[in-house]
């Protein structure tokens, strides 16, 4: 189905999703931090971009910023625990497609993921 990348520093989260998306197909790869989500989406590697707002190094919102100012396409699903009309404003700011509060169902990411990928997944 979709490559994925998945920049997540909750480990225990990214482990569920990681399961959750293989599960449904997707082949997904995982970084824990700001920095090495930068090295990877400079990569034409993947169909979509699920990145956490809160990372210990850069945040989510910074790397979106950044990978739309050079010219980054693919879309990008913003996770984070913050909830709220001015987040998703930021998000939306930042050039996130989509907001996705923290916590969420699987069956969620999966609707978005779709969307966002316009195919069943």
């Amino acid at each position: 189905m979709a490559r994925i990348l998945l920049v997540e520093d909750d480990h225990v989260l990214a482990n569920t999703l990681i399961d959750w998306l293989e599960f449904q197909g997707h082949q997904t790869e995982h970084v824990g931090n700001g920095a090495r989500a930068l090295e990877k989406i400079a990569a034409p590697a993947y169909d979509v971009i699920v990145l956490d707002w809160n990372l210990p190094d850069v945040t989510g919102i910074e790397i979106c910023k950044q990978y739309r100012a050079e010219g980054g396409s693919l879309p990008v699903l913003m996770l984070t625990g913050r909830h709220g009309s001015s987040e998703e404003a930021q998000c939306k700011e930042a050039g996130a497609n989509k907001y996705l509060a923290k916590p969420f169902h699987l069956e969620e990411l999966t609707r978005e993921l779709g969307n966002l990928l316009a195919v069943d997944v």
